[in-house]
Formats: C-alpha cells, structure tokens, sequence
C-alpha cells in the first residue's frame, strides 16, 4: 500500500505546492454530471493537487503596464506544470497497480454535451468542480467572492485532481476562516459583476459555501486583467489577475492571513493629499 504522506511528498518533489485527499464518496452529494465516481466508479481517492500562480505574474496588471505578465504565467507555464505533475502521479499510481484519472478544470457549460450510453448515466462531460474538490480535499475555503482561498497563497493557485481506486487516508476539511466578508473584491469590480446584496449558497462535502452573485455577462467584458476560456462561450473567466482578485491578494497579505510573505506588500497604500493652503492662511 501507498501511505498518504509518502504520495504527498512524491507530489511536492514533482512539482505540486500543495496536495489533498478526499474520500471519493465525499462527493456523492453532487449530481451526477459532476460526480467523480460515475467517471471510475471502484474510485476510493480523490487527490488534489494546488499549483500557485507567482505573485509576481500578477504585477504588470496591477501596475497598468503589462497585461503578459499574468497572461504569460497563465494558461502556459503554470498549466504545464499542472499536467506535468499530474500525469506523473497517475503513472506512478499505475505503476502500483492503482487506476488513476487525471482530471483538470473545464467549464460547466460543456456538460450534457453528448449522448447517455444508457439510462443510469450522465451525458458526457462528467465534470468535478475543482473547488468544491479542494474544500473536500482540506485545502482551504471558498470565499465570498468566489475564489478559492487557501492558507498558503490566497487564490493564487489553479487546481487539478486525481481520482484512483486507492484508498487513502483523507484529510480533513479546513477549519479556518480567510475570507472575512470586508466586499473588497466586489468594490474594485469596475463592471460591478459581484453583487453584494444578494449571496447565493450551494452545498459542500461539509457545509455550505456563501458566495456574492456573479453576473458573467459583466464580468466577461472586464478590462482589468480577466482570462477568458476560449473554448468555453458561458464560462466563468479566469479573474485572479482583475481587479477583483488582486483586491483580495491585497487585503489577506495586508491583514495577515496567509503563511506566504514578501518584501514588499503587493500594493502600496495611497498617501493621502496634502492639503493646499489657501492665500489667506
């Protein structure tokens, strides 16, 4: 057998920042065009792997200089990594004898695109919501904004899963609080595409997640360093590097809520003007 430890420090040295272990019947709560099991159905594991995205892929958005420093990190040499890594813990997994599915983040809106094979199961895609599958890995929370919060690097971070008929020994679910509602990320949205007012929930492996409403049509036209999925006409862009994400980046390094540090904090605080004097005083 594979002890869970030993697989996590294989992942690290391959490449992963972080890894987490869900039990597969974790996700029997999801319907079944997202559950992992109706893909394997003997899967007993389901491992996430977290990758970050460098905080400094994030600087040329913020300063209004180069948008290719995110574009430039991501999709292309952090996604590499991602499937890299991820194919090389599947064959080593397969190695051992062990199934193993690599799976990766794909929009919603290409489920039910093809045709049952018979009554009991989903159209293709069957697709895993990789942040419902990190919080069911341990790996940290979702947060008001809608990003995947993790204790290490905030949202900077994609995810991709493995889902084998080994059985590992699952972490738990986080138990901490990142996000602390401050409304930062829904404020510095430009295109007003986060609505405060009105919080949506949707269920977890444990709990629920409480997400301000995202209006995509807004979103998907932001200028402030938005990725959209090219293949994907409904899916929710890639907003870590818009201003929605860099406001959280700012505000859990400001308050001191992730392990990571740096030099210098990610955004310089606007000094306040100086007052004029007015020819009479």
């Amino acid at each position: 057998m594979i002890a869970a430890t030993d697989l996590k420090e294989l992942a690290r040295s391959c490449g992963a920042d972080l890894t987490g272990i869900a039990s597969a019947r974790s996700f029997d709560f999801l319907p079944p065009e997202s559950n992992p099991r109706f893909i394997q159905p003997q899967a007993r594991s389901v491992i996430v792997l977290g990758f970050r995205i460098p905080r400094g892929a994030l600087r040329g958005v913020e300063e209004g200089t180069a948008w290719q420093t995110m574009a430039g990190a991501t999709p292309f040499p952090t996604a590499a990594i991602c499937v890299e890594t991820t194919y090389r813990l599947a064959r080593y997994l397969e190695s051992e004898g062990w199934e193993t599915v690599p799976l990766f983040a794909h929009s919603s809106d290409l489920q039910h695109q093809g045709v049952a094979v018979s009554p009991d199961k989903p159209e293709p895609n069957v697709i895993l919501p990789m942040d419902i599958a990190a919080h069911a890995a341990g790996l940290g929370e979702i947060g008001r904004g809608r990003f995947f919060l993790t204790p290490e690097f905030g949202p900077r971070q994609l995810f991709t899963a493995l889902v084998t008929d080994l059985e590992l020994e699952p972490d738990k679910i986080f138990s901490g609080k990142l996000c602390d509602g401050c409304g930062l990320c829904a404020r510095a949205c430009p295109a007003k595409a986060l609505e405060m007012e009105r919080l949506l929930s949707f269920p977890l492996a444990r709990g629920k997640a409480r997400c301000y409403r995202l209006h995509l049509e807004s979103c998907r036209i932001c200028r402030t360093g938005i990725l959209n999925a090219p293949y994907s006409s409904q899916g929710e862009p890639l907003r870590i590097a818009a201003a929605c994400g860099r406001a959280c980046v700012a505000h859990l390094e400001d308050s001191g809520r992730l392990k990571s540090s740096f030099s210098y904090p990610f955004r310089e605080k606007k000094s306040q003007p100086r007052r004029r004097k007015s020819v009479n005083q």
